[in-house]
C-alpha cells in the first residue's frame, strides 16, 4: 500500500503543482530568458560588486528601465495610431488596387462584384480584430502588471540561484555523468542559437525597418514597426512579410517616391541587417536547422502563445540532443 500510495501522492501533487504554474507558465518563462541572456552582464559585475543582491537589483533594474521605459513613452503614440489606422481600415476600399494589381480581373464583371464584397468583408474582420485588441489590452491592465512583477521576481532570483538550479537539474536529469557536459553545451548553443541567432537578430531586423519608416515619413509608422517587431522574429519568414505589402499599397497608391524608398532600403538595408549581423550577433554559436526553428516556432504559439517562438524551437532542439545522446550511448555500448 505504502509503495502505491508514495507515487499516487507525487503524481497528485505534480498535477495540482500544474496547475499552480499554469497561469503563470509565460511570466515565469520570460523572466528565465531575460537571466539566461543577462548573466553574463552580472557575472561581470559580480567581480566588481560582491554582493550578489545589488548585483542582481542594478542588472534587473537597468534591463526593466531599457525595455519598460520606451515602452511606457510610446504606448500613447501607438494607441493613436490604432485608432488613426481603425479609421482608414473601417473606410478604406481596397478592391481598386486589388484591380489594378490584377487587371484580369477587372474585365470580368462578376470577379470584380466578389472582390468588391470581399474586401468589405475583409475590412470589417481586420477592424473587429483591432477593437477587440484593444478592449483586451484594456481589460487585461491588471493581469499585465502581475505578469511583469512576475518577470520581475523570477528575472532577480533565477541571477542569484542559477548555479544551485543548474546542479539540481544535474541531479535529477536521467542522464549518465558522460553525457551530462555534452548534454549542457548542446543545450547552451541551442539557446543561444534561439535566443540571439532568432530573436535578438528580427529586432534589430524590426529596428532597422522602423527607423526607414519614419525616415521617409510613412503613415502609422509605429504601428508598421511593432508589427515588423513581431514578424522578424519568427523563423524564416522575417521582416519582408510587412515592408513588401506597404511598399506594394505605396506603388499603387501613387507614392511612388516612397514606394522607390522603401523599396530600395528594403532590399539593401533590411535584408541586409540578418547577413552582416548574424554571423557577428550569433558567433561560433550553434546554427539551428531552419525547419526546425520554422515548424519549432509556429508549433510553439499554437501551444504556448506568444512566448512559444522560443519555446518551440527549445524543446524541438532538446527532444533530438536526447535522442542524439542516447543513440551515442547505444552505440558505445555495442562496440
Amino acid at each position: 500500500f505504502k509503495k502505491i500510495m508514495t507515487p499516487m501522492i507525487i503524481v497528485g501533487l505534480a498535477v495540482l503543482s500544474f496547475f499552480v504554474i499554469k497561469p503563470l507558465f509565460v511570466s515565469i518563462t520570460v523572466g528565465l530568458l531575460f537571466a539566461y541572456v543577462c548573466y553574463p552582464l552580472y557575472l561581470k559585475l559580480n567581480k566588481k560588486i560582491k554582493s550578489e543582491n545589488l548585483c542582481a537589483g542594478i542588472v534587473v533594474s537597468a534591463t526593466s528601465i531599457a525595455f519598460l521605459g520606451p515602452i511606457l513613452f510610446l504606448i500613447p503614440v501607438f494607441v493613436k495610431q490604432l485608432l488613426s489606422f481603425y479609421e482608414a481600415i473601417r473606410v478604406a476600399d481596397f478592391a481598386p488596387l486589388i484591380l489594378k494589381l490584377f487587371p484580369v480581373l477587372a474585365a470580368s464583371k462578376q470577379a470584380s462584384t466578389e472582390i468588391i464584397a470581399a474586401t468589405s468583408h475583409l475590412n470589417a474582420k481586420i477592424a473587429e480584430f483591432i477593437i477587440s485588441l484593444a478592449q483586451t489590452l484594456i481589460f487585461s491592465s491588471i493581469e499585465i502588471i502581475f505578469a511583469i512583477v512576475v518577470i520581475i521576481f523570477t528575472f532577480y532570483f533565477a541571477l542569484k540561484e542559477v548555479n544551485n538550479l543548474k546542479e539540481y537539474l544535474g541531479s535529477i536529469i536521467p542522464i549518465a555523468k558522460e553525457h551530462k557536459k555534452k548534454f549542457y553545451e548542446k543545450m547552451d548553443q541551442v539557446t543561444d542559437s534561439v535566443l540571439f541567432g532568432q530573436l535578438i537578430v528580427g529586432l534589430l531586423q524590426g529596428i532597422v525597418a522602423g527607423v526607414g519608416y519614419f525616415m521617409f515619413g510613412l503613415p502609422n509608422a509605429l504601428l508598421l514597426t511593432v508589427l515588423t517587431l513581431v514578424v522578424g522574429i519568427i523563423p524564416v519568414i522575417g521582416p519582408w512579410l510587412v515592408w513588401i505589402p506597404v511598399d506594394i499599397f505605396l506603388f499603387l497608391n501613387g507614392d511612388t517616391t516612397q514606394a522607390m524608398q522603401l523599396l530600395l532600403f528594403g532590399l539593401f538595408v533590411i535584408n541586409w541587417v540578418d547577413t552582416l549581423l548574424r554571423p557577428v550577433v550569433v558567433a561560433k554559436r550553434a546554427r539551428m536547422n531552419p525547419a526546425i526553428a520554422l515548424i519549432g516556432a509556429v508549433g510553439g504559439i499554437y501551444a504556448f502563445g506568444f512566448i512559444g517562438f522560443v519555446l518551440g524551437p527549445l524543446i524541438l532542439a532538446m527532444f533530438i540532443l536526447l535522442i542524439e545522446i542516447y543513440k551515442d550511448k547505444d552505440t558505445e555500448s555495442l562496440v
